[in-house]
């Protein structure tokens, strides 16, 4: 610690070029945070899909409105063991700018259909069924807005209600824990009869998606098929999807994100340490008779290369530390898209893990360069 005056004063010797290293580390991190994390995210998704849950929505589009009815056939499906529903729509609360996910539905089919993301106590289901107008919102909402369980809250949305206003008032009855993901428990549950009751004729009684637990994995085609044949040439026509198809679909349109993610870190990395190389050398270059006065006063030249690294991985270091922040506050916005809210910790891991081999081989040839110097050659440029 007592070398980290010397250290701090050698990075700032110059404060704009330290300014611009630290930026273009930021940068590179924070594009890293989101790209990696995008990928990881939805490949590990992607291995917690469950193979017995199958999805089933509009053939047009996924979230387009279909009638309730049609729940009847699906529930009676051979191989089909259990089933709920969803009617979802968004919602703000006072000026917050991001929203969120509000879900109708019936708490005693969905609650067990994903109990695995929605950890609710007895009491508070029960307290769900019992009040029509009830709420179970997730945990990281309520320590967000600073909500508390019995409180009334009123939420606006674009659904609009059949008085005409937008606002969607309800008593918050419960919370629920996401133990696999804490950080993605946001969303919040109503009743689906309530949300039924309180819109307008023609948007009642209809539903989103529907999911169905199958009894046999193995017959997941079977069954989907089978459920699509039902309503065919109808003008309800659908799309089953096992959870891992749905998710692909979800992120198609990113394209091959593995790929593209690994080839644009790669390329900015690449770029990065010639750049935060040359940035340094420049700075040791410019220091040369202050690095011979280190060596003539009993500096070894262990120490000045470790002084020298030190500097370059302060600057990696911290601008991985900021970019990585950044990253895991600009990722959820793409929730709306794949549903990932939150940047794998294998991400960090790795992060950081590059931060330090960018530091040593970014420091390399500057400290190479302080390790060889003559005291004699290095005053004379003085």
């Amino acid at each position: 610690m007592k070398y980290l005056p010397l250290v701090w004063a050698g990075l700032w010797r110059k404060r704009g070029r330290s300014i611009l290293i630290l930026a273009q580390v930021i940068i590179a991190f924070t594009l890293f945070g989101v790209l990696q994390g995008l990928n990881s995210g939805v490949q590990q998704a992607m291995a917690e899909t469950h193979a017995d849950r199958l999805y089933v929505s509009n053939r047009l589009q996924l979230g387009t409105p279909m009638p309730i009815a049609m729940l009847a056939k699906l529930q009676t499906t051979p191989g089909v063991v259990a089933m709920t529903y969803r009617f979802q729509f968004g919602a703000r609360y006072q000026n917050d700018p991001a929203g969120f996910a509000v879900i109708a539905t019936d708490v005693d089919s969905f609650i067990p259909m994903y109990a695995e993301q929605y950890r609710v106590t007895p009491s508070q289901l029960q307290a769900m069924k019992q009040t029509q107008d009830g709420a179970l919102v997730g945990v990281e909402r309520m320590r967000q807005f600073g909500w508390k369980v019995g409180q009334r809250v009123t939420v606006q949305s674009p659904m609009m209600l059949r008085d005409g206003t937008r606002d969607w008032p309800f008593d918050i009855v419960g919370t629920y824990e996401n133990p696999q993901h804490p950080e993605a428990a946001t969303g919040i549950l109503l009743n689906y009869r309530y949300v039924n009751e309180a819109l307008s004729k023609s948007l009642r009684d209809i539903f989103n998606v529907a999911t169905v637990r199958i009894a046999d994995p193995a017959r997941t085609a079977d069954v989907e098929q089978t459920i699509d044949a039902m309503f065919a040439n109808s003008s309800n026509e659908t799309l089953t999807q096992s959870e891992h198809e749905l998710i692909e679909s979800q992120v198609s349109n990113l394209g091959d994100l593995g790929t593209v993610a690994h080839r644009i870190t790669a390329a900015t990395f690449f770029v990065l340490l010639f750049a935060t190389g040359a940035l340094m050398m420049q700075s040791i270059r410019e220091r040369t008779a202050e690095i011979g006065v280190l060596k003539t006063i009993g500096y070894s030249d262990k120490l000045v290369v470790t002084l020298i690294l030190c500097e370059t991985a302060l600057l990696c270091i911290g601008g991985a530390a900021v970019g990585l922040g950044l990253a895991s506050r600009i990722l959820p916005l793409a929730r709306a898209y794949i549903g990932i809210t939150w940047i794998p910790g294998i991400v960090y891991v790795v992060g950081f893990a590059t931060a330090v081999l960018l530091a040593l081989a970014a420091g390399a040839i500057p400290a190479w360069r302080g390790l060889r110097l003559k005291i004699v050659d290095a005053l004379t440029v003085r």
